[in-house]
């Protein structure tokens, strides 16, 4: 059964808050102040369980005094740490949960699962199986998002991560966006990249020497070859990209400058699009309110640009370079020929 930790993680702060007063306080006392001070009821039994539990589970040095019997700390300095304790550490667990939830399935989350709970102290409280998300007040106030991902096969994330473990060269069947028909790839599986919805895998094509990434969804009949390759100090896919336009990147960087206007305007102040940016009004065409701009920044994401660019339709226009000019009119004039 799902275990709401929060309630529990109140008592024990304010147990340990009574506790390191240093009053020595009985028992029965502690309980009236927890009620009275704290607006926590609990009963004796509870009370109890719950000094056992921070004894054994988290090393509090908890003990009675032979005279007052009143609990006090053998260890004056000792706090209970404030991940089992704070509130808002139970709502960070949560959110944590959520954001796991994008990549349970793989293996990834299996490692995110035991790496969360080996801070955790092996909490069976704090395990990610247990933490609820389903109430309103926690889980509707912060939600992530976007397209669906694809199903990926579980067997497809066994052999990539096989791959990546042991630097494994893999095989499999592959159709681009260029291709007629699948072709037989062999890489270098370099990295895994989570990009708007879809896991893509950063690698080198071994046969045409090139950096390539592939979308997971679609490769097929993967198979591990015996052939160990050893991981380029390089091979970080974000010490290539120039830019925040996802993971499609060229070898080629270019200068940009973008007309932008209204709500595409207003967006794009907000954000870093590539290295060198600047904006400044656009005073030869200041747009229908006056509040037109120039974005300019390098980078070397030239296809993904050209559809950024196209999807602001009538607030946003390329001025530099020529290639994303070009693109862009070439793609007006494909959408003027269209008959309606």
């Amino acid at each position: 059964m799902a275990i709401d930790f929060t309630e529990k993680a109140k008592r024990y702060q304010a147990i340990d808050q009574i506790i390191a007063s240093g009053r020595k306080l009985k028992w029965n006392q502690i309980i009236l102040e927890l009620r009275d001070v704290y607006g926590i009821k609990t009963s004796s039994t509870t009370f109890f369980r719950d000094i056992g539990e921070l004894q054994e589970k988290y090393q509090a040095p908890i003990d009675t005094d032979f005279e007052t019997s009143g609990y006090f700390y053998t260890d004056p300095k000792y706090r209970l740490p404030r991940f089992y304790t704070d509130e808002n550490a139970a709502k960070a667990a949560r959110l944590i949960k959520t954001l796991m939830e994008r990549v349970k399935g793989n293996p990834l989350y299996k490692e995110a699962q035991e790496v969360f709970e080996s801070l955790a102290i092996e909490s069976r409280d704090l395990s990610i199986e247990n933490i609820k998300v389903s109430k309103k007040s926690d889980n509707d106030r912060i939600i992530f998002v976007g397209a669906p991902n694809k199903d990926i096969p579980a067997e497809t994330w066994r052999l990539i991560d096989k791959a990546l473990q042991e630097n494994l060269v893999i095989t499999f069947d592959y159709k681009s966006l260029t291709d007629t028909k699948p072709k037989k790839r062999r890489v270098q599986p370099w990295q895994l990249i989570y990009d708007n919805g879809n896991w893509n895998l950063h690698a080198l094509d071994v046969i045409k020497n090139g950096r390539r990434r592939y979308s997971l969804s679609e490769m097929k009949n993967i198979q591990l070859t015996k052939e160990v390759f050893r991981l380029p100090k390089d091979y970080d896919f974000r010490k290539m990209t120039m830019g925040s336009f996802g993971c499609m990147c060229h070898d080629t960087k270019l200068d940009y400058k973008i007309h932008l206007h209204g709500y595409a305007a207003r967006v794009s102040k907000n954000r870093v699009w590539g290295e060198n940016q600047t904006i400044t009004p656009d005073k030869k065409n200041p747009g229908p309110d006056g509040d037109g701009i120039i974005l300019s920044f390098t980078s070397n994401q030239l296809f993904a640009i050209q559809s950024w660019v196209w999807k602001w339709a009538g607030e946003a226009w390329p001025i530099e370079p020529k290639e994303l000019v070009n693109d862009w009119k070439e793609r007006r004039k494909r959408v003027n020929e269209v008959k309606v």
